[in-house]
């Protein structure tokens, strides 16, 4: 990174106080999900990544963000870029052998465009949830440069570099994380459950959704 450094895991002093409508169906504390990074740390840094991009992101820019897991991050993040700025979604389907699915790390994926675009010529900044082993990525990248895009970067809400298989370089990311766990909130799903939580934290082990 350069001016602006994503923060690793360590203790979050607004964590504890993972704050939200109570402990209801929303936001505020859950059992079974160690906060992680509270709900003010996420709000502040994606507005400074915003940023960042602004200064240094072409102004021709297109934002394709993949479903359904980046959903909250791109909505907060292209609301914190001044300027007017494009942005498309793309859902990935992954076959049996998908390393979702505990299959191998090299099977091909599907892409599918929910409204049709062309990335040919265009300079696009991909949004993920979580980039952990890069083998998805990679592909990703290298799907839309074959489709004539003039460029690809990727962005990440969280950033788990000591656990990528490949040579990936993130190019922006919100947060550094190295720690076990599932991470769940801010649109990070297990199981279809917890994405709505206000918060980034952790599931305990043998928890599911509640």
């Amino acid at each position: 990174m350069t001016d602006h450094e994503s923060p690793d895991r360590r203790p979050d002093p607004d964590a504890g106080e993972a704050r939200g409508a109570g402990g209801g169906e929303g936001g505020g504390r859950r059992p079974g999900v160690e906060p992680l990074y509270a709900a003010e740390t996420i709000a502040r840094e994606v507005a400074a990544l915003g940023a960042r991009l602004d200064r240094e992101l072409p102004a021709d820019v297109l934002i394709v963000s993949l479903v359904s897991g980046s959903a909250i991050f791109l909505a907060d993040l292209v609301r914190s870029i001044p300027r007017p700025v494009r942005y498309e979604l793309l859902h990935v389907e992954m076959g049996l052998g998908s390393p979702e699915a505990g299959g191998d790390e090299g099977s091909l994926l599907t892409l599918h465009y929910p409204v049709d675009f062309s990335v040919r010529g265009e300079s696009l900044l991909l949004l993920k949830d979580v980039v952990a082993s890069g083998v998805i990525e990679t592909y990703l990248l290298g799907q839309l440069r074959e489709h004539g895009a003039r460029e690809a970067r990727i962005a990440a809400l969280v950033d788990k570099a000591e656990d990528r298989k490949t040579d990936l370089e993130v190019d922006y990311r919100v947060f550094s994380d190295s720690g076990p766990g599932i991470l769940v909130g801010y649109g990070l799903k297990h199981r279809g459950g917890h994405g709505n939580l206000p918060y980034i934290g952790t599931l305990a082990e043998g928890e599911s959704v509640v």
